[in-house]
């Protein structure tokens, strides 16, 4: 059905040809975020792989799904994330299947439309949104796993208000198969980084910063504004999350 092909310092998302050609725009937004997902975690293991198809997803014979990794590349893997990017690479699956499905029940109807034109240049606007919806529901989803189990509800970034961000930062719910994800952006300045709650206990947390250096040089004026006010946000959350768990930031 698909794979995920090393090409450069990228990667590649190969979609099966008959697949794409009935592939409809809705179900093409729906699809973009997740791959954006499975993309952004199978380039941080790019240099374990040992082949250019470092994931691919198959229908079988009998009906069922396979995804595989890379020979050996899932022994690198955190347990949870590996099952998450696993269930994205169904959930991607779950889609495709849905495009054939809909355009089956057309033909059987007699109907020949021709599906309209998709743009597949990337859309970052819609991207973040579409990921940033992901984390809201993957946010949503545990808070009703932890009340369901008795748990109360984890502390950590719930706790940060607007005010306690330095001027013109704001906070969003981002998508990350390691953990809860937090994407901070300024007004002018755009995107500065990400915060990743990683479990790594059962009552011990991992807080994982990550400075996003876009396109800018690292000793541009703007990569250095960028990078000062991002370590002002890491040391503000920090000493919120600090006393809840264990793990330092990293």
């Amino acid at each position: 059905m698909f794979r995920f092909e090393l090409r450069g310092s990228g990667i590649d998302f190969v979609l099966n040809e008959t697949i794409a050609a009935d592939m409809y725009p809705d179900v093409d937004e729906e699809l973009t975020p997740l791959v954006h997902a499975c993309c952004e975690t199978l380039l941080r293991y790019k240099h374990l792989s040992v082949s250019n198809t470092i994931m691919d997803g198959n229908l079988l014979a009998t009906g069922g799904f396979e995804v595989m990794l890379s020979k050996g590349l899932g022994r690198h893997f955190a347990q949870d994330e590996k099952e998450r990017l696993f269930q994205d690479a169904k959930n991607i699956s779950d889609l495709l299947a849905t495009v054939m499905d809909r355009r089956t029940q057309e033909l059987k109807q007699g109907k020949q439309p021709l599906p309209p034109p998709i743009d597949h240049q990337p859309n970052p606007t819609k991207i973040k949104k579409g990921l940033e919806k992901l984390g809201k529901t993957k946010h949503h989803q545990a808070k009703l796993q932890w009340l369901a189990e008795g748990r109360p509800l984890r502390p950590g970034l719930r706790q940060l208000r607007p005010e306690d961000l330095p001027p013109d930062v704001s906070a969003s719910s981002g998508y990350d198969h390691r953990g809860h994800c937090y994407i901070f952006e300024h007004k002018k300045l755009g995107e500065l980084g990400r915060i990743v709650l990683i479990q790594v206990r059962e009552q011990e947390m991992l807080m994982h910063a990550e400075l996003y250096t876009g396109s800018e040089q690292q000793q541009s004026t703007t990569a250095k504004k960028k990078k000062a006010l991002f370590e002002q946000v890491v040391a503000t959350v920090n000493a919120g999350f600090e006393g809840n768990f264990t793990r330092p930031v990293s």
